[in-house]
């Protein structure tokens, strides 16, 4: 069993020693516990596998863990090809693998990304700023509407070649959770790596980027820089690529497969009658976002061909 113990010097030493690899955790392996630490919400592990490091994690509450897995494995599903995210394989409730803190509980096996999170970087790097979170935020107690897909995020994502695949990925899976603290970049690689993408299908925010949109063209009337169109460019190619190769039916097929290997069985159970509501919650704003996507792209479409102002 992992030391119940906070270990950062750990975390920082590992953060550097990464792999891109898909975790392997079937078939015959030869794995060991290397260490681990307590974050506030779960169990970190490190292990390895072959050789090769990654972690283990799971939630401290074994009701949050099922939801959780399902909706990261089903991130990293789509996120794949886009070479912007880590890996993550489920580990079932019948797994047995060293880190695995509940016996009875699934957990993930993740690869570990390079470099530093954001909000570790240095106050004078030049992307300790990044902050391309989409949400309602607060401010003393008072609500702050429409922080979603707004101007400051299409500014950032003309700072690297990689943030526009990235806020595209969100908007696709409609995570409003990209923080300071899930988004690592590695100066050695120059790329960035998306992590903990368990917060998505709960709001449809394709919708919420088109409303922003077209409050900017046809309020604001907003001229779009040379950088901004290029950038909004290929974050519209990438819509593209997910609306094409990630179709609703495929979407849903692949939640009920990882609900299954995180031990969901539709028994009306206390436990799983919350999942089963959270996957008909998933399951309509999956369908909703596809649809809302394509018309997102049409309004991107009218940006990035527009003739220079």
């Amino acid at each position: 069993m992992v030391i119940r113990r906070v270990m950062f010097c750990l975390v920082v030493v590992l953060s550097n020693t990464a792999t891109f690899l898909a975790p392997q955790f079937s078939g015959n392996k030869t794995i060991f516990l290397e260490g681990g630490f307590e974050s506030p919400n779960a169990f970190i592990s490190y292990v390895v596998i072959n050789g090769l490091r990654y972690i283990v994690k799971q939630k401290k509450e074994c009701h949050k863990t099922i939801k959780s897995v399902i909706r990261d494995a089903l991130a990293a599903y789509i996120a794949k090809e886009l070479n912007i995210a880590h890996s993550v394989e489920i580990i079932s409730p019948d797994d047995d693998i060293p880190g695995k803190i509940y016996d009875h509980c699934p957990a993930t096996l993740l690869t570990i990304a390079r470099g530093k999170i954001i909000r570790h970087l240095a106050e004078d790097h030049k992307y300790f700023q990044l902050s391309l979170q989409q949400r309602n935020i607060y401010n003393f107690n008072e609500k702050i509407i429409n922080k979603w897909f707004d101007e400051a995020i299409i500014s950032q994502i003309t700072w690297h070649k990689q943030l526009p695949v990235i806020i595209a990925l969100d908007l696709f899976i409609c995570n409003n959770d990209r923080h300071r603290g899930n988004l690592f970049y590695d100066d050695q690689t120059d790329s960035f790596c998306a992590i903990d993408m368990d917060n998505i299908y709960r709001r449809n925010l394709p919708e919420f980027a088109c409303q922003n949109l077209e409050k900017m063209i046809y309020v604001d009337h907003k001229k779009f820089t040379k950088k901004e169109r290029r950038a909004l460019r290929k974050l519209r190619n990438t819509l593209e690529f997910l609306l094409q190769n990630y179709t609703p039916d495929k979407i849903i097929a692949h939640l009920y497969q990882f609900a299954q290997q995180a031990g969901y069985v539709d028994d009306g159970s206390e436990v799983n009658n919350s999942i089963t509501k959270n996957i008909a919650l998933h399951k309509d704003i999956i369908k909703r976002s596809y649809y809302s996507t394509r018309k997102l792209i049409l309004i991107l479409n009218d940006i990035v061909k527009r003739p220079k102002k």
